[in-house]
C-alpha cells in the first residue's frame, strides 16, 4: 500500500514505488537491503526519504534509475515512472529516462566528476548525448545553466577543472548537469551533508527556486532533519530498509508516532562544556601567526604575489580547554590548525608546552608529534586500506616506542581499543569492514595510543550521522576528562561546536571576526557575521524540537 499524504497532490502520482524488496546476493549470505517500501512522488513536490546511514536511502535511489551494481536482485514490488516500469526495463528505455527525465545529484561531486575535464565539457555532455545538439549549442546552454546555478563569472568557469572551484561551486556544477535536460524529477543524495551552513542554506534555496522555475519533484536524501524540517512537503522516514513512518512534514515533527522518529528528532547534540580554570597550565600559545601560499603564473611558474591564509592571529589553549574553530569553505581554519602543529610552514611565535617550536626542524619536532596528534574530517581516506586497523594503530608506537616488543604495542593496542568501545578482537580487520562512526574511533584510537596532550580535530563529525556524531561527541568528552586532554576543534556544525567548546573563534578570510566564550559567542553575537552563521545553522533545536516538545 502506497504512502500517499500530500498537501498538493495533483491525480496521479509521476512516480510510484510499491512494496519494493532488494537483496544484495554475497558470498557471505544474501543482505535484505529494502524491505516492502512504498510511497508516490507528485509533481512540484520535495519528498524527504531520512534515516541513518545503512537505512536503504540512497539504495532506493539508485533503484529507480537502475544504477545499483551486481549482485542485486529485485525480489518484489515494482517502481513506476509516469506508469512506466523502470525495474527490468530494456537499457534502451532507462537510458531515455536516466539523466533525461529523472536526473540524480550525488554527495560528493569531486568523485561525482572527471578531473581531466573542464566542467564546461562535462555538462556538454549530457545536452549532447540527450538532446542531440551540437557542441556550440550545447556551450551556449552550459554557459546559460551556469548563470542559472549562480556560479560566479560563468563564462571563465567554463573552462576551469573541478580541483578549482569551492566545495559549493562543485555542488552547482552537479545541480547544472542534473538541470540539463529540464528533468520531472530531481533526485538529491546528500547534497549539501559536508557543505558549510551558509553554503548549504544557499545552495536549499536555490535548488527551491529552480524547483518552482521548472515545476520539478525533488526526492531529498539526507539524514539532516533541520533541512527536511525546512525544504520537504512530506517525509519518509526509513529504517533497516524499512519505511517506518511516513506524512507531510509539519505533522510528522510536531507529531511523530514511531519510536525511531522521535529518536532521530531528539538526536540533538546537547550539553555545555564549563570553561577551565585561568591557572590551568597552558599546553600551546600563539602569536601572530601568519601562512602565505605564492600565487604563480606565466610558463615557469613564477611567483607573481601571495595570498595570505592566515592573517596575524593568537590564541592560548590551556590544559583540558577545547577551542572551537568555526567560519566558511576557506576562511583559514584548517590552515590555522596545521599551522599551529608546524605541518606547514608558517610565521609567528608558536610554544607547545613551554618550548618554541615555530623554528624548529622536523628532526627536532619529532619527539614532541607524540604529544600533538590529529583526528582528520574522513577516517577513510586518512586510514590505509591495505592495513589492519590493529597494524593502524600500532604504527606510531613503531616510531615514538620503538623499544616495546610486539606483545606489548598489541596490549596497547587492544587496550586503546576499548577505551574507544571497539572490540579488541576485531583488530585484525581492515578499515572497510568498520562503519563511518567506527573508523572514526578507529582514528581517534590512533591518536590516544601515543598519550597526546593536545589533539587537533579537523571536521571530526561532519559526515556522521547526527546518532553516531552524539556517541562521538560524548567519547571525546569521556576522553577529556580522564587525560585532561586540550582540543582544537574545527567544524562549520555549530551545534556540534556549541556542545563541545568552552571558547569560539569565528574566522573569515583568514582573520578572526569574533571570538570569546561559547555561549556568550552564541547567545550574544557581536559581529554581523557571526550572526549570519548562526542563523544559516538553523539548528533542529530551534525548530523541529521545540514543535516535537511542545506536542
Amino acid at each position: 500500500m502506497t504512502a500517499h499524504i500530500s498537501a498538493k497532490a495533483p491525480a496521479l502520482p509521476i512516480l510510484t514505488i510499491d512494496d519494493l524488496h532488494i537483496d544484495f546476493v554475497l558470498h557471505t549470505g544474501t543482505v535484505q537491503a529494502v524491505r516492502g517500501i512504498s510511497f508516490e512522488l507528485y509533481k512540484g513536490e520535495t519528498l524527504a526519504l531520512v534515516g541513518e546511514s545503512g537505512s536503504g536511502k540512497s539504495i532506493t535511489a539508485q533503484a529507480i534509475l537502475q544504477l545499483l551494481p551486481e549482485p542485486v536482485r529485485y525480489t518484489k514490488g515494482s517502481i513506476e515512472y509516469q506508469q512506466q516500469q523502470l525495474i527490468g526495463a530494456p537499457t534502451a528505455a532507462i537510458r531515455k529516462v536516466r539523466g533525461n527525465r529523472i536526473a540524480m545529484i550525488f554527495q560528493e561531486p569531486m568523485s561525482s566528476l572527471n578531473p581531466l575535464q573542464h566542467i564546461g565539457h562535462q555538462v556538454a555532455e549530457v545536452l549532447i548525448e540527450h538532446k542531440g545538439i551540437n557542441r556550440q549549442q550545447a556551450a551556449a546552454r552550459v554557459l546559460e545553466l551556469f548563470q542559472l546555478v549562480e556560479i560566479p563569472d560563468p563564462q571563465r568557469r567554463l573552462k576551469s577543472y573541478p580541483h578549482e572551484l569551492s566545495g559549493g561551486q562543485r555542488q552547482r556544477v552537479m545541480i547544472a548537469m542534473a538541470l540539463a535536460c529540464e528533468p520531472d524529477i530531481l533526485i538529491a543524495d546528500e547534497p549539501t551533508t559536508a557543505l558549510d551552513v551558509t553554503i548549504q542554506a544557499q545552495i536549499m534555496a536555490l535548488l527551491k527556486n529552480l524547483q518552482q522555475k521548472f515545476g520539478m519533484a525533488i526526492l531529498f536524501i539526507t539524514h539532516d532533519l533541520g533541512v527536511v524540517h525546512q525544504f520537504a512537503d512530506r517525509v519518509c522516514v526509513m529504517r533497516k530498509g524499512q519505511l517506518v513512518e511516513h506524512g507531510i512534514t509539519k505533522a510528522v515533527f510536531s507529531r511523530p508516532q514511531h519510536p525511531y522518529t522521535c529518536e532521530l528528532l531528539d538526536s540533538e547534540p546537547s550539553g555545555s562544556k564549563p570553561a577551565v580554570s585561568q591557572d590551568a597550565p597552558v599546553v600551546l600559545d600563539a602569536k601572530n601567526v601568519q601562512v602565505n601560499f605564492p600565487i604563480r603564473a606565466g610558463f615557469l611558474g613564477r611567483v607573481v604575489d601571495q595570498f595570505r591564509a592566515v592573517d596575524t592571529i593568537s590564541l592560548t589553549l590551556r590544559q583540558g580547554q577545547t577551542m572551537g574553530i568555526v567560519g566558511e569553505s576557506g576562511s583559514g581554519k584548517s590552515t590555522l590548525g596545521k599551522a599551529l602543529l608546524k605541518l606547514l610552514d608558517g610565521h609567528g611565535d608558536i610554544h607547545f608546552d613551554g618550548i618554541q617550536i615555530d623554528g624548529l626542524e622536523p628532526l627536532a619536532m619529532r619527539p614532541l608529534r607524540r604529544k600533538m596528534q590529529v583526528v582528520f574530517q574522513d577516517p577513510f581516506g586518512s586510514l590505509s586500506p591495505r592495513m589492519t586497523i590493529g597494524e593502524i594503530i600500532a604504527e606510531g608506537l613503531k616510531v615514538h616506542e620503538p623499544l616495546l616488543s610486539p606483545r606489548q604495542r598489541d596490549e596497547a593496542v587492544c587496550a586503546v581499543l576499548e577505551e574507544v568501545a571497539i572490540a579488541p578482537s576485531s583488530r585484525n580487520r581492515y578499515p572497510h569492514e568498520f562503519s563511518g562512526g567506527q573508523r572514526q574511533r578507529i582514528a581517534i584510537a590512533r591518536a590516544m595510543v601515543l598519550k597526546p596532550r593536545f589533539m587537533l580535530l579537523d571536521e571530526p563529525t561532519s559526515a556522521l550521522d547526527r546518532s553516531v556524531q552524539i556517541r562521538v561527541i560524548e567519547l571525546l568528552r569521556r576522553l577529556q576528562d580522564k587525560y585532561g586532554l586540550t582540543y582544537l576543534f574545527i567544524s562549520h556544525d555549530l551545534a556540534v561546536v556549541r556542545a563541545l567548546a568552552d571558547h569560539v573563534m569565528v574566522m573569515r578570510s583568514g582573520k578572526v571576526v569574533e571570538q570569546g566564550p561559547t555561549e556568550q559567542i552564541f547567545s550574544y553575537p557581536q559581529q554581523e557575521y557571526t550572526r549570519e552563521l548562526i542563523t544559516a545553522a538553523c539548528p533542529l533545536g530551534n525548530a523541529a524540537q521545540r514543535a516535537h516538545s511542545s506536542a
